[in-house]
């Protein structure tokens, strides 16, 4: 068959050939160093991303964030059985509205088949889930296809001992925290071979910034106003 024949498959990120750069569909990963170990310049934006860490909240937490402030997406975003419970005033200052943020805790056993359902949806742009028990390389498969059908970004954080076993995740990540940040290297993706590891720094802007708390209200001074 001629490669010409294959090349819609190529452009839709579901078929590659090793050491050839393919174009797909991405968002921004808000790391400019990152965006350049990423063959199109950023996360699949509709694909299965396996973060595989010990740090299984911190720093898949500020990747995620740091890619939804360049969505423009009107679609909802979703976290599934995260650790900590989401913090709304950060993703305030993040700039998400979080009247479009959905937070689930599903059962073990209805993890897989309730991550699916919510990637086919088409209502949900990008969704963070944290296993709960180890996925077969069936459901891996499944969550990707679902991914695909219903153009969602699904992050799955997963242990770092996963990532010596085989999975059908399109792109791969370990994630290990570091004194100034943590660093991330890519061993899977479309179109390319592993990049070396780099270190992406802390991201602590967001706490400088002023609560709503502690917004400040504009007083009248001039007393003889009030006579």
């Amino acid at each position: 068959m001629k490669t010409n024949l294959l090349r819609p498959l190529f452009d839709a990120g579901k078929l590659w050939q090793g050491n050839t750069e393919t174009t797909i569909e991405v968002t921004d990963t808000g790391f400019p160093e990152l965006n350049t170990q990423l063959c199109s310049q950023g996360w699949p934006a509709h694909m299965l991303i396996e973060f595989l860490t010990d740090d299984v909240f911190s720093a898949p937490i500020q990747c995620a964030l740091a890619t939804w402030r360049s969505q423009h997406d009107a679609r909802w975003i979703a976290f599934v059985n995260p650790p900590l419970t989401p913090c709304t005033e950060r993703l305030m200052q993040e700039g998400i509205d979080t009247e479009k943020v959905d937070v689930m805790n599903i059962p073990t056993d209805q993890f897989a088949w309730c991550l699916e359902q919510l990637a086919l949806s088409g209502s949900t742009r990008s969704i963070i889930a944290w296993e709960m028990e180890t996925l077969t390389s069936t459901q891996l498969r499944r969550l990707q296809l679902a991914c695909q059908r219903g153009h969602t970004q699904l992050f799955l954080v997963r242990q770092l001992t996963h990532r010596n076993q085989a999975s059908p995740a399109p792109v791969r990540v370990s994630m290990q925290s570091s004194i100034t940040g943590f660093e991330i290297t890519i061993f899977k993706q479309p179109g390319t071979n592993a990049r070396p590891p780099i270190v992406v720094p802390t991201e602590l802007s967001w706490i400088q910034k002023p609560s709503p708390a502690r917004r400040t209200t504009c007083i009248n001074k001039d007393s003889s106003r009030l006579h």
